[in-house]
């Protein structure tokens, strides 16, 4: 795995979410490791077998909206860290657990009118050093065409913003369309291809939701012309900035 220089940018958005903790915003670290084990700790199901959050008979986590909402902002932000211990397949099992409600309410619960904004919010600035920390650098194993792989921990990274209803749900709100353009902006600007497909994947989807065509046609404007020797995400970005995008 490579390693590659963080820009001055980069290097403060780290700063800023090494203050994010469980301490540092009110969350029992009993309740976020509990959560980890929960999501993590998991047997990967052989071929053919369903994951295991599709049994009936599995106990559900018991955790408050709020709580949710703050198990998923000190996991963002520590990703690298905190799944480290865990393989590429059980972090693309327990992420699509997190990012999907096809068998659970994990991704609707800082929609909960119970959610203050300024934790919503919270959660949402930390969602970029998911990519920065832990999946674009998992990721980063060599070329591969755009939504090509099959694996668990890529469908996780490429269909996050197809797939995760959190947004949909609260698109109306300024603030959250605010919000999700500066997470597609940092993942953007990141070293990690991965990290920048599923962004553009992402505006593909979402960006007509964002309220803000001019800047959105000036950043992706920008974004193409970066690109070097890699003309596959540029024709990629340039659908996606057409709202063309699978």
């Amino acid at each position: 795995m490579k390693n590659k220089k963080l820009t001055p940018r980069e290097k403060r958005q780290r700063r800023d979410n090494a203050a994010v903790t469980c301490e540092s915003i009110g969350l029992d670290p009993a309740v976020y490791n509990a959560a980890l084990s929960y999501l993590f700790d998991r047997p990967v199901p052989d071929k053919g077998c369903q994951e295991w959050y599709w049994d009936i008979e599995e106990p559900v986590f018991e955790a408050t909206p709020l709580q949710w909402t703050n198990i998923q902002t000190v996991l963002f932000t520590n990703a690298g860290t905190d799944l480290a211990p865990y393989s590429d397949d059980q972090v693309g099992i327990g992420l699509s657990h997190v990012m999907s409600n096809n068998a659970g309410d994990i991704p609707h619960m800082v929609n909960d009118p119970s959610v203050p904004l300024a934790d919503a919010m919270r959660m949402v600035r930390a969602l970029p050093s998911l990519w920065r920390e832990c999946l674009g650098p998992r990721l980063d194993i060599g070329p591969s065409p755009i939504g090509s792989r099959s694996d668990r921990l890529y469908f996780v990274s490429y269909m996050w913003f197809d797939v995760w209803p959190t947004f949909w749900s609260a698109k109306d709100i300024p603030e959250w369309r605010d919000a999700m353009w500066q997470v597609f902006c940092e993942m953007l600007a990141m070293p990690w291809r991965e990290a920048q497909v599923s962004a553009l994947h992402g505006i593909g989807h979402e960006g007509s939701r964002l309220n803000r065509p001019k800047e959105l046609k000036a950043h992706m404007d920008a974004f193409t012309r970066n690109v070097k020797n890699d003309d596959e995400l540029k024709n990629y970005a340039q659908a996606a900035a057409r709202g063309m995008v699978q």
